[in-house]
């Protein structure tokens, strides 16, 4: 078994792993899935395999295909589990990639495919970010940072082959699960230190009442201490 078989292996087994965390972390409801983002992202998955399978791809296509069937599961289990509109923006992006959607079916052609499922998934990229952004403990980052490693070996298998449009795809899904991940991580930091700044300053409003107001306080004391 050669070196592009072996990696193009262990990609395919990456991208089952992680949408198996992602569909429990849904039933745990850990995760609230994006219904408008993953219907948008089974589409672009379904244009983004079979774009780059008639475009020569073997290997390299099997991730788009587990996405692809990923996205469907995760899209049905969406509509029970879901949120929809967490950003006003959200409608604008979803309308976009409905667009491009239909720029694709007018050409058919599979090279402008590959191009257009990256703006497709930018769309509905952008929609997951703007909803961690809002609720970052919403998505779990372990399936998003698996699914870095598996488009990391994906491209791995295309080695040795000409730097043509089979690259593209992979590229792009490398670094947007990549700044995803990244998005999870930063957003649950910064609300978390919100919660804590939020916290101090209670903490130091009661302190400054109690120190401003002493009278008042012992009088409030002798009170319940009558009762």
């Amino acid at each position: 078994m050669d070196f592009a078989k072996i990696t193009g292996f262990i990609s395919i087994v990456i991208a089952v792993y992680c949408v198996v965390p992602y569909v429990q972390a849904i039933l745990r409801h850990k995760t609230k899935p994006h219904q408008l983002s993953w219907l948008v992202s089974a589409v672009m998955n379904g244009i983004a395999f079979f774009s780059q399978y008639f475009s020569g791809g073997r290997q390299s296509t099997f991730i788009s295909f587990i996405f692809f069937v990923g996205s469907l599961i995760i899209l049905l289990l969406s509509l029970k589990y879901g949120v929809r509109d967490t950003s006003k923006w959200d409608r604008l992006l979803f309308g976009f990639a409905v667009l491009t959607i239909i720029v694709w079916f007018a050409t058919r052609r599979n090279d402008l495919a590959i191009w257009l499922s990256l703006l497709i998934d930018l769309f509905a990229t952008s929609m997951i970010a703007l909803k961690v952004r809002a609720d970052p403990s919403s998505e779990a980052p372990y399936p998003w940072m698996l699914a870095t490693v598996a488009y990391s070996f994906s491209l791995l298998s295309l080695a040795g082959k000409p730097l043509d449009i089979l690259y593209v795809r992979p590229t792009y899904g490398l670094f947007c699960n990549a700044v995803l991940t990244i998005s999870i991580y930063y957003f649950g930091y910064k609300a978390q230190r919100n919660l804590g700044v939020e916290a101090d300053t209670e903490v130091s409003e009661s302190a400054y009442t109690i120190a401003s107001k002493p009278s008042e306080i012992k009088e409030n004391l002798r009170e319940t201490e009558n009762i």
